[in-house]
């Protein structure tokens, strides 16, 4: 179709019609349709039968994607003035609705009014293209190359009839002719673009349709600009095109493009871009939204557009996504899979069980969904098929030829096998780190030389959480002289005490809270920080993937994820003796930075909560031995709620004392124990209270008795602190020897059990010899009263910082990370 333009004026006696024609016709021409429209409305308010009006009317509406509404104006206009330049518009309308017998007719209409017509000859041609009619067409395009030598639109349609044909040499030639009439004519570029493309040349594609995409209105252009990108491997900048495209393509358009499966991968590609290290979730459910407007039933979009829901945090629009998905493609195990995932999240772990127990009907060896099922069967002490189900899981991490990804958070709760584990973290992360395409900055590891080795920790974990009350006096107790320190959280700031005094303590405190990745690691890299360390690891709303661009010369995992991140992105993971004892070097990717006494810092200014609580206001028996655990209920194994139910049988007049799991958790818990044969009383399960409250209760118990092989590392912290004796059992890997590290460092060995057996027969004999028990608890609380070992805190920090210098002295240097073991500190006097 031609520019708009005005047939001859019809006289009239309205002396500002002519005036408000133009004003259309100036928002016309500029693809400001919707204005220009108005203007028009405006006209035929006053003068219904407007031809002009009327077609220039029906001429925005098809620009704008309404061809039927298009066809009435148009219509009407050729009613009131058969003229051939409206013929002309109807004909473009009825190619673009598939009538291309119609569109034949009214282009004949045109010409006959007008024999010397070469835009009708253009169209003409167009059709004959349409119907596979390529002699027709090159005598018609002949035609209108003859009539208007000097059109660009005329060879443009020459050559789009050779390129019909795949004769593009002969093609090219037609549209540098046009483009030799013409530099900036965007057709004839975007037409090259096609060939260059067909032809698998993306960088001259490329070129054609940076060109092609100068016209705002040209969507085509612009998605395929972002197609040519993605291949010359711009992605970023392939972001915008894209989004141009499928925000102004009219639906039907965008089923063209889309129904093209290297059509679709393109948007697949933006919209993991938007994903990825910009995090810009919002845009990419957009993205898939208006997809779906054009292929409503689209699986793999229904489940990209549940999934990124799930991603912000829409868990009941994910749900209903993914249920629609499913409502068409019921057989699709990623989506059902992340339904599953989404129901964990949501709270609703009977409902995700379900649907990973489909998943398995479906693909018994679709293993995302076994992992996940294990992780939520532990969450509601559901321990059916759990030991075949882990065999099956283990089986298919052995197989060399694995390619799938799973958590091995949920993994370290079912294995005690360090090695490995190892080996399978590997695999997952460094196929996860492929994912990513993140590409470590050009200067990564650059040597600083900062005065004061500057120390930076990052985490979502700044809150209400175990990491924050954990860390809480750690930061203050840095030495200013000789370090400075950077807290980065990029959680959300949930008004906690523990975070406003880390906030207050740390030499600078920064909120990246809603930054994207690349955003996060950039301005870490700025910094100029020597030593980074990641206090969250791969937990629940952490960000590890900042750590792929080595923004810091030394990269450190600590705390919140006790194992081997299996990727090169960490150089170091702090550990100790007992946690990662000599000889066990092979079990992590990173170099291990050994604390002398212990790996966890602890928080010995925390408040104390005045109020003394009672038994009986915990509906705990008075004359009881109370035997407790307070793990989240993920960490309770069949294998550990076997051996307390054989405390508990061991021990007269004893309690189990728990705290609450999620929804199903203690009805389950429930039947094991009335199984066992013992009495419902005996089991106590308490709510979860906050923070103060809980260390309060703490005390009421006698012995607390561990989880494995994820062993307590918070909970332990707050059981030891509250002088509760912690009966401890530790077998081969990081997470499952944290609790006995921390009785080492307070000198409370003899409360580490190596086996089932000797766990169970510790537990009975300390609860059934008294005095032996009260012995271990006055040395417990003789260690806090006098702040030593593991409740020393500034010598925790002094052995940290003697690890702290010796890293950077390796990278500023220029070495490589190396193990080092931190040698104990003379006690001060």
């Amino acid at each position: 179709m031609n520019s708009p333009s005005l047939a001859p004026a019809p006289s009239t006696s309205a002396a500002d019609a002519g005036s408000l024609l133009e004003q259309g016709l100036v928002l016309h021409r500029v693809g400001r349709f919707a204005e220009a429209i108005q203007v028009y409305e405006a006209l035929l308010s006053r003068f219904p039968e407007h031809a002009d009006a009327l077609h220039l009317t029906g001429e925005a509406l098809y620009r704008q994607g309404r061809p039927k509404l298009a066809l009435n104006y148009v219509n009407r206009a050729i009613a009131r003035s058969p003229h051939h330049f409206y013929f002309n518009t109807r004909a473009t309308i009825f190619m673009h609705m598939g009538l291309p017998a119609e569109a034949q007719q009214d282009l004949r209409r045109a010409i006959k009014a007008l024999p010397n017509y070469p835009e009708a000859y253009v169209n003409l041609s167009a059709v004959y293209r349409q119907q596979k009619k390529f002699r027709q067409a090159h005598e018609a395009a002949a035609e209108a190359t003859r009539l208007a030598p000097q059109a660009p639109a005329a060879w443009n349609n020459a050559g789009a009839i050779d390129m019909e044909q795949d004769r593009f040499d002969e093609a090219i030639v037609q549209f540098r002719q046009a483009l030799a009439l013409d530099p900036g004519y965007a057709a004839a570029h975007k037409n090259i673009g096609k060939i260059r493309a067909h032809q698998k040349d993306w960088a001259a594609a490329l070129d054609s349709y940076e060109r092609a995409a100068a016209d705002p209105q040209d969507c085509e252009a612009a998605f395929m600009l972002s197609r040519a990108l993605q291949s010359c491997g711009r992605t970023e900048e392939a972001i915008a095109p894209m989004q141009r495209a499928m925000r102004n393509w009219p639906a039907e358009e965008r089923h063209k493009a889309l129904s093209d499966p290297e059509g679709v991968a393109a948007l697949y590609g933006v919209c993991g871009a938007l994903e990825g290290v910009s995090m810009r979730f919002a845009e990419s459910a957009e993205l898939y939204k208006l997809a779906l407007e054009s292929l409503p039933e689209h699986e793999l979009l229904l489940n990209n557009l549940g999934t990124v829901n799930f991603r912000l945090g829409h868990f009941d629009t994910a749900i209903e996504v993914l249920k629609k998905a499913l409502e068409v493609h019921p057989r699709q195990v990623l989506a059902r899979c992340n339904l599953g995932v989404t129901y964990v999240m949501a709270g609703q772990s009977e409902a995700a069980i379900a649907e990973f127990e489909q998943c398995l009907r479906d693909d018994p060896d679709f293993m995302p969904a076994m992992v996940w099922m294990l992780g939520e069967k532990a969450h509601i002490a559901d321990w059916n098929g759990v030991p075949e189900l882990r065999a099956r899981i283990a089986a298919l991490l052995d197989n060399p030829n694995n390619d799938q990804t799973v958590s091995s958070f949920i993994l370290m709760s079912n294995y005690d096998d360090a090695r490995r584990l190892m080996n399978w973290t590997q695999r997952s992360a460094t196929l996860a780190d492929r994912n990513t395409g993140i590409r470590p900055f050009a200067d990564a590891g650059a040597r600083r030389t900062a005065p004061r080795i500057r120390v930076g920790y990052y985490s979502f974990d700044f809150r209400n959480h175990p990491v924050a009350h954990l860390t809480a006096e750690l930061y203050g107790q840095h030495d200013r002289k000789d370090f400075e320190v950077f807290v980065y959280s990029y959680g959300p700031d949930d008004g906690h005490p523990a975070r406003a005094r880390i906030a207050a303590s740390a030499e600078h405190f920064v909120d990246m809270h809603g930054q994207s990745i690349q955003q996060m690691a950039e301005r870490i890299r700025e910094d100029e920080i020597d030593i980074l360390i990641d206090l969250s690891g791969d937990t629940r709303g952490a960000k590890p993937q900042v750590m792929a661009y080595h923004a810091a010369p030394a990269q450190l995992m600590w705390l919140g994820y006790m194992g081997t991140s299996g990727t090169p992105n960490y150089d170091y993971l702090v550990s100790d003796n007992f946690l990662s004892p000599p000889g066990t070097e092979d079990c992590y990717t990173e170099k291990l930075l050994r604390l002398p006494e212990t790996f966890q810092v602890i928080d010995t200014k925390r408040p104390v909560n005045p109020q003394k609580a009672t038994r009986a206001e915990h509906g705990l028996p008075e004359d009881a031995f109370v035997l407790c655990n307070f793990s989240q209920s993920f960490k309770i194994q069949p294998e550990t709620f076997e051996a307390w139910v054989r405390i508990v049988q061991g021990i007269p007049n004893s309690v189990l004392w728990l705290a609450q799991g999620p929804h199903g958790f203690e009805h389950n818990l429930r039947a094991q124990w009335d199984k066992a044969g013992l009495p419902a009383e005996r089991l106590i399960v308490s709510p979860r209270m906050p923070v103060d409250q809980h260390l309060a209760r703490i005390g009421l118990a006698d012995l607390f008795i561990d989880t494995f092989p994820y062993s307590s590392g918070a909970t332990a912290n707050d059981v030891l602190w509250s002088g509760v004796p912690l009966l401890a059992l530790t077998g081969t890997t990081m997470v499952s020897r944290m609790a006995g590290s921390l009785l080492g460092a307070i000198g409370l060995p003899e409360l580490v059990a190596t086996n089932h057996g000797e766990y169970v027969q510790k537990a009975i004999h300390y609860a059934t010899h008294p005095e032996e028990l009260a012995a271990l608890r006055a040395r417990l609380v003789a260690a806090k009263v006098a702040r030593r070992g593991y409740f020393d805190t500034p010598r925790f920090v002094r052995h940290l910082e003697d690890g702290f210098r010796q890293i950077a002295a390796r990278s500023r240097e220029g070495l490589p990370a190396a193990h080092v073991d931190v040698a104990p500190r003379s006690l001060e006097k």
